[in-house]
């Protein structure tokens, strides 16, 4: 296979990858098979290998069970169940279920899960946008063989998961931090 051509079939794997925003998902309820149906339509991207899930029933309840998410309403969901599970399910890969739970919270402090979600879709996008333009520099460099430059990608993309879970990681244990401190201050005032 030629550069171009693997190239070109990297770059159409993503190239119409979007996140549907607030504003484009239905104001219908939803059963638990429809939830996930949405879910697999839109992150087909997540599904690496076709015999491992990235979103079950048994996830979805167990968010609940959780209190990540709202309980559905007469065994339904909304579009505010759609919103926490997209970002839940893109995220849960990199980052523990509990921290996605605590920056989900600390988040909506100050704004809408609608508009958390919505910044989240436009922040994932592009930094999609920005892997394939790294991806597209290196697999074009001529001075090593194909086999070589996929295996240089590969590395470079592992290096910059890691270093930013690092990063991530690092930023919730402050928040956790912050939120143990301002506890332990509130029962030194009482």
């Amino acid at each position: 296979m030629e550069r171009k051509e693997v190239m070109r079939e990297f770059e159409q794997t993503v190239k119409d990858f979007h996140l549907p925003r607030t504003s484009e998902l239905p104001e219908l309820d939803f059963y638990m098979d429809q939830v996930i149906s949405i879910m697999e339509k839109n992150l087909y991207l997540l599904s690496v290998d076709q015999n491992l899930k990235f979103i079950t029933p048994a996830m979805i309840n167990n968010y609940v069970k959780l209190g990540i998410i709202p309980p559905p309403k007469k065994k339904r969901y909304c579009k505010e169940h759609i919103c926490y599970l997209f970002i839940i399910t893109t995220l849960k890969s990199v980052i523990p279920i509990p921290a996605i739970s605590q920056m989900i919270k600390t988040q909506t402090q100050n704004r809408s899960v609608y508009e958390l979600y919505d910044i989240f879709c436009e922040a994932y996008e592009n930094m999609l946008r920005g892997a394939v333009a790294t991806a597209r520099e290196i697999i074009q460099d001529n001075s090593e063989s194909l086999e070589d430059a996929i295996s240089k990608l590969s590395l470079f993309m592992a290096i910059n998961a890691g270093t930013t879970q690092l990063i991530s990681g690092n930023g919730i244990k402050l928040l956790g931090e912050d939120k143990t401190e301002t506890e332990s201050e509130k029962n030194t005032k009482n």
